[in-house]
């Protein structure tokens, strides 16, 4: 039992990081690529959208720093009535890169909570059942090429 609450209290906290305004405050997609990087586009499919309002806030981050921290890229998606959301990051370098979302349900831009744990639905790209909060490393996927990863919600 108190691995479990451990592991609840660290999720929170993990979570309270991505939801801080920096990645609330952007509307679109941002991305910094070098004239002669290859640049790829990344599409993200959000499923398992259970409560059908909000928005979701999208974070791609390219290491530990911008997982736990600022994304290095953002975007922001309408919650629609029904069906999977599609999101797109044009122009990413190739490299090692891991989604993290949230849905804010309310409109007050950040991930809310309840005590240490959250109340909004989150998600991250390659965990699909949490034991403790998510690392980079965990998430992590190759972009070498033009991609679609799946991403599915999450709520406690």
């Amino acid at each position: 039992m108190k691995t479990i609450i451990t592991s609840l209290l660290a999720l929170a906290l993990f979570i309270g990081n991505i939801a801080k305004p920096c990645l609330a405050q952007q509307t679109t997609p941002t991305t910094s690529t070098s004239a002669t990087a290859a640049a790829y586009k990344l599409t993200v499919v959000v499923s398992g959208i259970e409560k059908r309002s909000g928005k979701l806030y999208v974070g791609l981050a390219n290491n530990a720093e911008t997982f736990n921290g600022e994304s290095k890229a953002t975007a922001v998606a309408d919650v629609p009535a029904s069906g999977d959301i599609t999101v797109n990051f044009e122009g990413i370098p190739a490299g090692r890169y891991a989604v993290r979302i949230y849905q804010d349900l309310n409109d007050n831009k950040k991930m809310d909570f309840s005590g240490q744990m959250p109340t909004e639905p989150f998600g991250f790209s390659n965990v699909t059942m949490l034991m403790g909060p998510p690392t980079f490393d965990q998430c992590t996927f190759t972009l070498d090429g033009n991609k679609t990863i799946q991403v599915g919600m999450m709520s406690l």
